[in-house]
């Protein structure tokens, strides 16, 4: 009887602790709860509106308009009605001296160069030295006063962070004393290449790595800066893709990095700039037909499809068509894009290695690299 009655009592514990088990499990949330959302209050939204209000206060003072004339006669470049409107675009101060960066397109073929001050005051520039390739060129005016930009790096943009483009669309700038337009958007993607989309000679400018932006960007807008939230330069704007010749979310920026920096140093100290040359044309290598399902990972490297001229650094290196360059100079190489900009900011006359694949072979050559200029009239194009 008392067994009976411990026992039981033992199974009544078991049953209580079965039913605790059971509801523990049953009732215990299996992930921790979602956070709450965000909420946003007009306090904010403030706040960020003053932001934008400052930073176009800080950067407008920056920015100039431009226009491009012709005459027919050099006598008559100072007389207005000999003067033939060609081009307009936008500007930025690099230097208190009077420095000014700007598009190689924007002043192309002008022979009188017209500068608009945010305050509305008028400067005749002259030519400082210009760049096809980047699609870059810097202009002087003699004037004081003058608040230059501060350069950022596009090395360290991420995509959708905010960017403001500041110039000059529709020549509104001219009708409005000078005060440039401000738009605001963000970085829609990075690398974007559109060199045989927007160049007419692919192998003379070179439109790669660019940055796309959703800030609304229209003629004129050409040579103005790209801002980010800082203030900083972050882009030389230089194109628009539009069916309709206007705005339609899809502008691109040339991007300020160690490079392009290095350019207009050059350009400002009046020099020539000068670009590594391989004497080669690339493209992308393409992943063979059994990988393209079941490795969506585009190939590294980039594949040789011409050597050009004969007698350039790659013949001399013996580097031949269908030969995929997979390392420079110790960078390995991700594209053929990469690789234009790889060779081209390379000093001329560098010694490089350049290990390479054939018929899935790798093997290693060195190379001189020759300066692009000099080697283009005798090339058919390439890098």
């Amino acid at each position: 009887m008392g067994r009976r009655r411990a026992s039981g009592l033992k199974g009544s514990r078991n049953a209580w602790a079965l039913r605790a088990l059971v509801a523990a499990v049953l009732f215990y949330p299996l992930t921790s709860p979602a956070a709450p959302p965000t909420l946003y209050k007009l306090a904010d939204l403030k706040a960020l509106e003053k932001a934008f209000v400052t930073l176009a206060d800080t950067v407008r003072p920056s920015v100039v308009a431009i226009r491009c004339y012709q005459v027919r006669d050099p006598a008559d470049r100072h007389s207005r009605q000999a003067r033939l409107p060609i081009s307009q675009g936008s500007g930025f101060i690099i230097d208190a001296a009077g420095y000014i960066a700007t598009n190689e397109h924007v002043i192309e073929d002008a022979h009188v160069i017209s500068i608009t001050l945010h305050n509305g005051l008028q400067f005749e520039a002259r030519v400082v030295q210009t760049d096809v390739r980047s699609d870059l060129a810097v202009l002087k005016i003699e004037a004081e006063g003058l608040r230059p930009v501060r350069l950022g790096d596009s090395a360290k943009l991420k995509v959708n962070q905010w960017s403001f483009a500041c110039g000059n669309p529709f020549g509104l700038a001219f009708d409005n004393r000078g005060r440039s337009s401000l738009t605001y958007g963000v970085i829609s993607a990075l690398g974007r290449q559109m060199t045989r989309r927007l160049s007419a000679d692919p192998q003379q400018r070179y439109y790669g790595h660019l940055i796309e932006t959703s800030s609304a960007i229209n003629p004129g807008n050409s040579g103005g800066p790209l801002f980010n939230l800082d203030g900083e330069v972050i882009g030389v704007v230089v194109a628009i893709e539009t069916s309709s010749g206007v705005s339609e979310g899809h502008g691109f920026a040339i991007p300020v990095d160690k490079n392009v920096r290095r350019v207009l140093e050059t350009l400002q100290a009046g020099r020539v700039v000068r670009y590594g040359f391989l004497g080669i044309e690339v493209n992308d290598v393409e992943a063979p037909r059994s990988r393209r399902v079941a490795d969506m990972n585009r190939p590294r490297g980039a594949r040789i499809i011409r050597i050009s001229p004969p007698n350039g650094p790659a013949a001399k290196a013996n580097l031949q068509p269908d030969d995929i360059v997979v390392e420079f100079d110790g960078v390995p190489i991700e594209s053929s894009d990469h690789l234009v900009r790889v060779v081209q900011f390379t000093p001329v006359g560098a010694e490089v290695e350049i290990k390479y694949l054939r018929r899935h072979v790798k093997r290693t050559t060195h190379v001189a690299l020759g300066d692009r200029m000099n080697l283009l009239g005798r090339a058919a194009g390439g890098e």
